[in-house]
């Protein structure tokens, strides 16, 4: 059994190829804590009311050649793609606090990683939804992906620096877990005000506070280490904040 997302990054599963509309072939993964999804996802991904949260019980993994016939919901996430479907199920294997609902991912590759949680957990408006499923385990082990060195060579960056894992890595997830600096971060990569930065730089996320003076107006700081570390998780779900991520490790830094 390991977690949803460690310190390596996202679980990844090897799935199988499927008949999206089949019973047969799907990998299973149960969550514990059941991971609970705000009451939206009913609607848009499960095409049912939306009167109450989902706990999700059940992932059903597989993977695709083709697009699939809806119902299934598509969510593009930089430049990855999955489609996913909501269902009740009748199983759980955790204590339940919403209704037990299976969640169905269909992904593009082989590779099938369970970053779509996350996503449709909605870290800016539900963020203590996003923050449970960094400390959910799953009763699946396999390879871990880290979205940002799809992007960027992360050679030579605090990614792969000594004891990344124990350190920054460990940092990036406490604040993924944390409801109101998840909530944060996010809103940091597309609200750069003097109000957010301010919130940013008192939570630990971001390295100058506005209200010092005397301060260069040009001067408007950037991520902390660790709050850059914790953006390399979402990497391909937030807008692109290159210019403000603190990668390279000059010396002792946040």
């Amino acid at each position: 059994m390991g977690h949803l997302v460690s310190p390596k990054g996202w679980l990844v599963v090897m799935a199988n190829e499927v008949d999206p509309g089949g019973k047969s072939g799907w990998r299973v993964v149960r969550p514990s804590p059941v991971v609970d999804l705000p009451p939206a996802r009913l609607a848009d991904v499960g095409g049912q009311c939306a009167e109450g949260e989902v706990g999700v019980s059940e992932i059903l993994l597989g993977w695709a050649k083709r697009e699939p016939p809806p119902p299934w919901f598509e969510l593009s996430l930089g430049w990855r793609r999955y489609w996913v479907k909501l269902a009740p199920s009748w199983a759980a294997s955790a204590p339940l606090s919403a209704p037990a609902h299976r969640l169905q991912i269909l992904c593009a590759d082989r590779r099938c990683d369970l970053s779509p949680l996350f996503a449709l957990a909605d870290p800016l408006r539900y963020p203590q939804h996003a923050a449970q499923i960094v400390r959910t385990h799953v009763d699946a082990d396999g390879d871990r992906w880290l979205p940002i060195c799809d992007a960027i060579k992360c050679d030579g960056t605090l990614f792969s620096s000594p004891g990344y894992e124990s350190s920054f890595g460990k940092g990036a997830l406490d604040i993924l877990a944390n409801p109101a600096k998840v909530r944060m971060l996010f809103r940091l990569t597309y609200d750069r005000s003097k109000e957010a930065r301010r919130i940013g730089y008192r939570l630990g996320l971001w390295t100058l506070d506005p209200d010092a003076e005397p301060r260069d107006l040009s001067v408007r700081g950037e991520f902390t280490a660790t709050a850059t570390a914790a953006l390399g998780y979402v990497y391909h779900m937030t807008s692109r904040v290159d210019r403000y991520l603190r990668l390279r490790l000059i010396s002792a830094v946040a």
